[in-house]
């Protein structure tokens, strides 16, 4: 009996070692998990943003259009997101005519807030791109 006792008493801290062990592995997941999860999201917004752009130029025809026109109403989009980070906007083709393509490209750096500090290699930014191309109707 003294013997299951003492043996008891032995392994008792053990659980709490093998918990303070895994513990930052676990949050490493975690975070990674929440993080490339944001950067999904945000790639997503660009490229909803860039599509809604295309869209609102292809139904112009020449000369009904411009530029300006076409980044405010990306930025309408973004804004209206709720996008948080810095982009630029390029938009070609606006006066082409019927079956002509349109491009609009955004891109925006993006930088793993809680990975970054914790991975070298993840401490500058990545650049999110997202481009749409369509045909004027």
């Amino acid at each position: 009996m003294t013997k299951l006792l003492r043996k008891l008493k032995s392994e008792r801290g053990t659980v709490a070692v093998e918990f303070a062990l895994f513990l930052p592995v676990l949050l490493m997941v975690v975070f990674s998990i929440i993080e490339l999860g944001n950067a999904w999201y945000s790639k997503q917004m660009l490229i909803n943003a860039s599509r809604e752009g295309a869209r609102y130029t292809s139904l112009y025809s020449e000369n009904d259009i411009t530029e300006s026109e076409v980044v405010a109403q990306v930025q309408n989009q973004l804004t209206g997101s709720g996008y948080p980070y810095s982009y630029s906007i390029a938009v070609s083709g606006v006066n082409g005519a019927s079956g002509d393509p349109v491009s609009v490209t955004i891109d925006s750096p993006y930088q793993f807030p809680v990975l970054g500090a914790l991975v070298s290699n993840l401490q500058g930014s990545i650049t999110l791109t997202a481009t749409t191309v369509m045909r004027h109707e």
